[in-house]
């Protein structure tokens, strides 16, 4: 038999490990994965398939053990991670997809409703329409994770303040062992999981109550401001109300905004209902004027669209314009209903909160593939004359818009249309144009600030240049401050590599070391390999090396040759 202290006690351990794992995790997928996982599409899948995992298990673990908690935080991590794949097969490069963003969001959304239901599935395997259950594990698991992160920034304040103690009698073990990228990646996610454990432990003093009851004081505001606004609508024009797509973001903003206070004042039961006759009849006058803001939202849409066409940005509007309709039309019908409208409104809540699973599931699907779908129609309006060459967002479609986009460009750069073909050709040159002078920008960025030794030694922008943008942007960092300063050292360090040899010191933002590269140039190529980090390189050493107090020369270490093989005693 355990002790309540020491069940206790082995529940912070086990959160605090797999807080450190997951931790531990998402530093080797983000620092190393891309080395391994080539593929931009499978290098999604993986980190948002690890990140979703832990992410759902950290939020289910605390109310049940961490083994019961894997199943379904496995479940929704792989099918969190099918969907955001599906949405990323549309684009080519991991940059176009975090620039489109949209296939991220609603991941993140897809995964922030479905955990409620599976936390409420490891309870009762019956229901999943137990809305009181769905209501306390939604906002516990929003406020564990809240105070988790502040205790995990509160674990970090006193690291911080220790080093700094310790640093005035010359101890920095501390600042040591945290400027490890894995360390301080494992005691986020440790502190994370602590967190997580200790606040479940005292969720009788921590409950989301506080936060639900101040909320619910907001009804009456923004019934006000919401009744003021409906009304002065009647006076104003439709070019007044509606003259950009921001009016209708605006719109279903103060739409979300309505949907969760009245969600928030009906709790999680009539009993938990506000008691005052006054604060129920303003939720219910809320609910009532909740189709007025969706009507003129989708109404602000639906003018954009007419006007300029369909845009995965006006197609999203739409998306969350659909499932704020659904709210809209149910709210008012409760509530006309007459009495038990709250309970038919906390009903009408979990079957929306499922239809809205099921629209994120179609929007990352190719069912409703929003670049595919703006490509059609704005090529569409492009050749039938609808919308002038210069008007068309031809731009937009090859530079954001992902594959589908820049198959539909390559549509109208065939037309008959000499002024559509030749727009489309300087758009789809634009954009190469684009991308090579902001490569080039980043190289001779580099070649300004990088110190090459010894004198005389040079490299060339060209060599620079041919670098990939993505090892262009590992050294962005660098500057002519001697906290971020970066050396280029030529010499015949491996007498087996015929290509000229160098070694680079780069400055880590942020930190008081430098990581180290070996560059090998043939030709107009250039290939970097990580060296290891065995020896710290300080500020002093760079400036040494600056100063050219530094030779190139054999290794003080002697190896084991076993015949050809040779075994080095560092590694």
């Amino acid at each position: 038999m355990y002790s309540e202290d020491g069940r206790t006690m082995a529940g912070r351990v086990e959160m605090a490990i797999v807080g450190a794992v997951a931790g531990l995790a998402m530093w080797a997928l983000l620092d190393k994965g891309r080395d391994i996982v080539t593929n931009p599409h499978a290098y999604l899948a993986t980190v948002s398939f690890a990140a979703g995992f832990f992410a759902v298990l950290l939020g289910l673990s605390g109310p049940h053990r961490v083994a019961r908690a894997a199943l379904p935080a496995l479940l929704l991590g792989a099918v969190g991670a099918l969907l955001i794949t599906m949405s990323g097969l549309r684009f080519g490069t991991l940059d176009e997809i975090g620039q489109a963003a949209h296939p991220i969001g609603g991941w993140a959304v897809f995964l922030c409703i479905a955990t409620p239901f599976a936390a409420v599935k490891l309870v009762q395997h019956e229901s999943l329409t137990d809305y009181g259950r769905l209501f306390d594990t939604s906002w516990s698991i929003l406020v564990r994770y809240s105070a988790g992160w502040l205790f995990t920034g509160i674990l970090f304040g006193v690291a911080f303040l220790s080093h700094e103690l310790l640093d005035i009698v010359g101890i920095t073990v501390i600042e040591d062992l945290l400027e490890q990228d894995p360390v301080r990646w494992a005691f986020v996610g440790f502190s994370l999981g602590l967190g997580l454990s200790v606040v479940h432990e005292l969720r009788q003093y921590l409950s989301p109550y506080l936060l639900l009851r101040m909320l619910r004081m907001l009804v009456p505001v923004v019934l006000v401001v919401v009744a003021v606004f409906a009304a002065a609508a009647l006076f104003q024009g439709p070019d007044q109300l509606f003259g950009s797509l921001s009016r209708a973001a605006t719109l279903l903003a103060v739409a979300l905004v309505m949907i969760s206070l009245i969600s928030i004042a009906l709790d999680r039961s009539d009993a938990d209902a506000p008691e005052a006759r006054w604060m129920r009849l303003s939720t219910a006058a809320l609910a009532v004027l909740l189709p007025v803001i969706a009507t003129l939202a989708v109404y602000a849409i639906w003018l954009r669209v007419a006007q300029y066409g369909w845009t995965p940005t006006r197609l999203l509007a739409a998306a969350v314009a659909f499932v704020v309709m659904l709210y809209a039309l149910v709210y008012p019908v409760c509530v006309v209903m007459g009495s038990g409208w709250m309970a038919r409104v906390r009903r009408a809540n979990v079957w929306i909160a499922g239809a809205t699973l099921v629209s994120i599931a179609a929007w990352m699907s190719p069912v409703l593939n929003a670049e595919r779908i703006s490509t059609s129609n704005q090529v569409a309006r492009a050749e039938s004359g609808a919308v002038r060459p210069d008007q068309a967002p031809l731009w937009e479609m090859h530079r954001e818009w992902g594959k589908a986009g820049r198959a539909g460009l390559e549509v109208l750069k065939a037309s008959d249309n000499d002024a559509l073909a030749k727009a489309a050709e300087e758009a789809a040159k634009g954009r190469r144009q684009a991308r090579q002078d902001q490569k080039t920008g980043k190289a001779q960025r580099l070649l300004e600030v990088l110190v090459v030794l010894p004198e005389g030694e040079t490299i060339t922008s060209e060599q620079i240049g041919n670098m990939s943008s993505w090892e262009l942007d590992k050294f962005q960092n660098c500057g002519e401050t001697a906290a971020s300063r970066c050396v280029l050292v030529f010499g015949d360090f491996d007498p087996t590599i015929s290509a000229r040899q160098a070694i680079l010191l780069q400055s880590e933002p942020g930190r008081s070391s430098w990581r180290r590269w070996m560059m090998t140039l043939e030709s107009n190529s250039v290939d970097f390999q990580r060296l290891g980090s065995r020896y710290d390189v300080t500020a002093a050493h760079v400036q040494r090396l600056v100063d050219g107090d530094y030779r190139v020369a054999p290794s003080s270490l002697k190896s084991l040759w076993i015949g050809d093989f040779e075994i080095l005693p560092t590694e």
